[in-house]
């Protein structure tokens, strides 16, 4: 209502310039280099606008993807603690280990947060690399990632997601084998010595039958 009110007393106001032509000339002049400014400044202005466009267009699907995944992460976290929810899923392999899988279900979100993290430039690739490496250079990583690897790989939908799992095949191929636990090394302390023991054995008593038909030939 003001800016309609200020176009309605504009031709009382320009009476107050009543003078010569040369006067309203300059005038003239003086309003054509405002509006050159004028329409430079609202070209920066429109730009502006695009760009705070773009980044709420930004920011509303990172926060509609992290509302999904904390969901999907509470969802994990009710199989984890049920293996009856956890058949909901599909079904479980026969035989399988209730710790292995829970592990496995547990690194499956550590990785999803960390790819959001990625996405969002809030983990930088260099300490990407690191954590990555240091899990799979144990027995559980390294089993999701050859299992999971795959999947992930070929459903990036971002040039960014893309990058993210590409970092962590790389790191995985990097990364140590784990050595075997002091338990599985005493498991095979046993085996060598057994087998070995049986090997001694065996040999015994085929020097002691070769003596014993020796023996024998004399006699």
């Amino acid at each position: 209502m003001v800016v309609i009110g200020l176009i309605g007393v504009s031709p009382w106001a320009l009476r107050a310039f009543d003078g010569s032509t040369e006067r309203w000339e300059r005038l003239s002049f003086i309003g054509q280099t405002y509006g050159a400014a004028s329409a430079l400044v609202a070209a920066v202005a429109l730009v502006g606008i695009v760009a705070t466009l773009i980044l709420q267009a930004r920011e509303t699907k990172i926060s509609r993807e992290e509302a999904r995944r904390i969901a999907i992460a509470e969802l994990l976290k009710m199989a984890m603690d049920d293996p009856d929810l956890d058949e909901a899923w599909g079904p479980v392999p026969a035989g399988e280990s209730r710790k292995a899988r829970r592990q496995l279900m547990y690194i499956n979100m550590i990785i999803s947060e960390w790819q959001m993290s990625f996405e969002t430039k809030a983990l930088p690739e260099t300490r990407l690399r690191a954590i990555s490496r240091e899990m799979f250079s144990a027995h559980p990583g390294r089993a999701f990632w050859r299992e999971a690897r795959q999947v992930r790989m070929s459903t990036s939908e971002t040039r960014r997601a893309r990058r993210f799992h590409q970092i962590l095949d790389e790191e995985y191929h990097r990364a140590s084998a784990p050595a075997p636990s002091p338990r599985r090394r005493r498991l095979w302390g046993l085996m060598i010595g057994a087998l070995t023991g049986v090997g001694l054995i065996s040999v015994l008593g085929r020097v002691a039958a070769r003596r014993a038909r020796r023996l024998g030939g004399d006699q």
